[in-house]
């Protein structure tokens, strides 16, 4: 069990709620209200957001109201409103007892402030003040009545076997990687031109292809992931041979597909610096990895998400 989450589970206890280790989020019924404690930023584990749903006949929380709130509570940085849900922020700290006390101290302070507000529990989508239940819903946490999450599941449901049974157009997705890693040669041609190797060309050849896969191949899959990188590393090289084929029509007067093809001869005679040349090609290379790691993992974990609908607490998924 790591420290994270040791840390995790003596808050929720601290503050009388349960933890659910498979989302990390703290969950359960706190005067009346039901309550969600989570991370929303893996990166700060410990900026806890406490999230709520509630609404009240007499309208929406006010800005004085808001800002009287956190100026009253110390460990309060911000309360929100959002429709139907209630998002309050807390101060981040490492020390879990003193992150249970935060926990604790804020929802009893907000919850008796919604109360006196006029705010009652209800439904984060339909508003229905009836016996609610949370669920993590794409990776987004929600309270929701059983006519609302039996609409959900219904609809997840047959999404998800829409998406199954869509093929995947490989040709239209080489056809998009290609459209996307041109905008990275261009965006590596014009830096080149600037004298600089810039990480922001290889995350842009990284991202515009991928997502052009994904836009024009209908989704992405692991075949379409391989296509992708195939892709960046052919065009990243294009991409690097291009700028210099620029500099040689600029000195040399010489057509663009002339200057492309003297690159190589103007390596081999020492015309242009081998070692510049690699070390450039290999940064590149680098930045393009640096862009596509976070992208292909982005990807594939929003995929995952597009059927995710569980109840917190549970160990099932749809």
């Amino acid at each position: 069990m790591s420290s994270k989450v040791q840390k995790y589970e003596q808050v929720a206890a601290a503050a009388g709620l349960k933890f659910d280790s498979i989302r990390n989020v703290m969950y359960g019924q706190k005067n009346g209200y039901g309550v969600f404690v989570y991370a929303e930023n893996a990166s700060y584990p410990y900026l806890f957001t406490v999230s709520l749903s509630a609404k009240s006949p007499m309208g929406s929380l006010s800005k004085e109201d808001t800002k009287a709130f956190v100026k009253g509570e110390a460990p309060v940085v911000s309360l929100i409103q959002d429709g139907n849900q209630i998002k309050m922020t807390l101060k981040a700290t490492k020390n879990a007892e003193k992150l249970g006390n935060f926990v604790n101290g804020s929802i009893n302070a907000v919850t008796s402030f919604l109360r006196g507000k006029g705010f009652e529990p209800c439904c984060q989508l339909c508003s229905q003040q009836a016996e609610m239940a949370g669920y993590d819903v794409r990776g987004s946490y929600m309270h929701l009545c059983p006519d609302c999450a039996g609409k959900f599941r219904q609809d997840m449901t047959l999404a998800t076997q829409q998406k199954k049974m869509k093929n995947e157009n490989v040709v239209g997705g080489i056809v998009g990687a290609l459209l996307g890693s041109l905008l990275g040669v261009l965006c590596i041609v014009i830096f080149g031109q600037l004298g600089r190797v810039a990480a922001v060309s290889g995350v842009i050849m990284a991202v515009c292809t991928i997502k052009g896969y994904e836009m024009l191949g209908g989704k992405l899959t692991k075949k379409g992931v391989i296509i992708s990188i195939i892709m960046m590393i052919i065009m990243t090289y294009v991409g690097d041979r291009v700028q210099y084929a620029l500099l040689i029509v600029q000195e040399f007067e010489a057509s663009i597909f002339e200057g492309y093809r003297y690159v190589p001869v103007f390596l081999a005679e020492g015309v242009i610096d081998n070692a510049v040349y690699w070390a450039n090609l290999v940064m590149l290379y680098a930045f393009t990895l640096l862009g596509a790691v976070p992208t292909v993992r982005t990807a594939l974990k929003d995929r995952k998400k597009e059927s995710q609908f569980a109840q917190i607490g549970s160990t099932n998924v749809l």
